[in-house]
């Protein structure tokens, strides 16, 4: 070769491996859904701290406390750089060696290789690989989306759970009063001989049955304000009252999507087994630098590999991918069952919690009567059984109890249903905030 042609291939040599550095040198910028997610988190104001105790400001403490909203947040960040991963094969690649060696199977004189490659061809798979991390990243990112209104929806019936606690509470605190007086009407009475020690005892015991519950449901309560202090920080409750115009999904519910999501990367899992023997084929320039020889030689490589035999596994890969498919359109499938049966149940139950509602306060209502005829007929006229006041009694406050604990449940279905049709957040002012630099509104725009 004339001097100056090989002088000419050496800097082009030389050159194309520059080129490769200047491209290795950076991370391609993001794209796809992490672009469209820093795009949408750009304008919206970091999630702080609330001084209020009210559901808002519990709201917000509690998703900025919460580990497993962190934990998500974390996924959807490691699955940003696995597609820059899966990606950067797409790019060229540059390796630096230093070796040498002696006797006739030696590499001969220490030696600095600086090699370059770029994949060609190899049947798609690599830009597969990149699809396969871009699904993964979407399904951690509504995962993400997915576990803020879980914590939303564990922390706000927290908040409820203590109110309710403490209503039962006062309700059986007037229940075992009322008892205590009775007690003491009774014991007068049968002091006087106008009754049999039997009604005493049997008050007696009904009054200590109510302690019972005043103890048991003070016990309930220091647990309720325990589990909200661990989720907000804050031991105080209330009422929640958030109601939503709809208990039907918007779109999609969260399972399914992840359920489409999870097909549509199976369907992509099998063509890449399904291709597994396709060649490999990656241009390879390089540089070696001889020491002591002055010698800098170049060359220019092309590498052909492809899988034939791996004794079996890449026909078990094949079938794998195969099962995963049936597996994931199973998924969607009971997905979508499972949606509709959320919807009909929450309807039913909120239908029968409001006509319950109304019953339960007409007999309340009618127990008031009855309580007062009945004291009036035992302790004036001695024409009713003390067993009939003291049963009444009970239902009186039962009832109660049973209206208390049936508005905590409604007010936890309609919770349910704000979460299914996506308005719990507006409602709750978390849709103009970001948080660990995610948007908190339910999709991306």
């Amino acid at each position: 070769m004339p001097f100056g042609m090989g002088r000419g291939w050496r800097g082009a040599s030389c050159l194309a491996i520059c080129v490769f550095l200047t491209a290795c040198a950076s991370l391609p910028a993001p794209d796809g859904l992490e672009a469209e997610i820093l795009a949408q988190a750009e304008g919206l104001t970091p999630l702080t701290p609330a001084r209020g105790q009210d559901v808002r400001s519990v709201s917000r403490n509690g998703l900025l406390i919460n580990p497993s909203v962190r934990e998500a947040a974390s996924l959807v960040a490691a699955g940003a750089e696995e597609v820059r991963v899966q990606r950067a094969a797409l790019f060229p690649g540059l390796g630096l060696s230093l070796g040498g060696g002696v006797g006739p199977g030696g590499s001969g004189d220490p030696a600095l290789e600086l090699e370059a490659s770029q994949l060609l061809f190899d049947g798609g798979n690599s830009k597969r690989a990149v699809k396969v991390a871009d699904f993964d990243l979407q399904i951690s990112y509504i995962g993400f989306q997915k576990e803020v209104d879980d914590a939303v929806l564990e922390l706000l019936k927290a908040y409820d759970d203590v109110q309710t606690h403490g209503e039962l509470l006062d309700v059986y605190r007037r229940q075992l009063a009322a008892l205590s007086e009775l007690e003491t009407l009774v014991a007068a009475r049968a002091r006087s001989g106008a009754v049999s020690s039997t009604d005493l005892l049997e008050t007696r015991k009904r009054l200590q049955s109510a302690g019972f519950l005043v103890n048991d449901t003070e016990l309930a309560l220091g647990e309720a304000q325990d589990r909200l202090v661990l989720l907000t920080g804050q031991q105080r409750g209330g009422r929640v009252g958030i109601t939503a115009p709809s208990c039907k999904a918007r779109d999609e519910t969260d399972d399914m999507r992840m359920a489409r999501l999870e097909l549509a990367r199976a369907e992509l899992a099998l063509e890449k087994a399904e291709g597994a023997r396709q060649p490999r084929v990656a241009l390879k320039p390089l540089v070696r630098a001889e020491f002591g020889t002055g010698k800098l030689p170049v060359g220019l490589n092309l590498d052909v590999q492809s899988d034939l035999l791996q004794g079996g596994a890449l026909s078990a890969k094949v079938n794998l991918a195969r099962n995963s498919l049936a597996a994931s359109r199973a998924r969607l499938e009971a997905a979508k069952l499972e949606d509709s049966l959320t919807e009909r149940a929450l309807l039913r139950s909120l239908a029968a919690g409001e006509r319950k509602t109304d019953m339960l306060r007409r007999q309340i209502d009618l127990l008031s009567e009855t309580r007062k005829l009945y004291r009036s007929q035992y302790f004036d006229m001695g024409t009713r059984q003390l067993s009939e006041l003291l049963d009444n009694e009970e239902e009186y406050y039962g009832r109660q109890a049973e209206l208390v604990t049936l508005r905590s449940t409604l007010a936890a279905d309609r919770l349910d249903c704000a979460a299914r049709s996506r308005v719990l957040r507006r409602k709750l002012g978390l849709e103009n905030s970001s948080l660990y630099g995610f948007p908190l509104s339910p999709d991306l725009n």
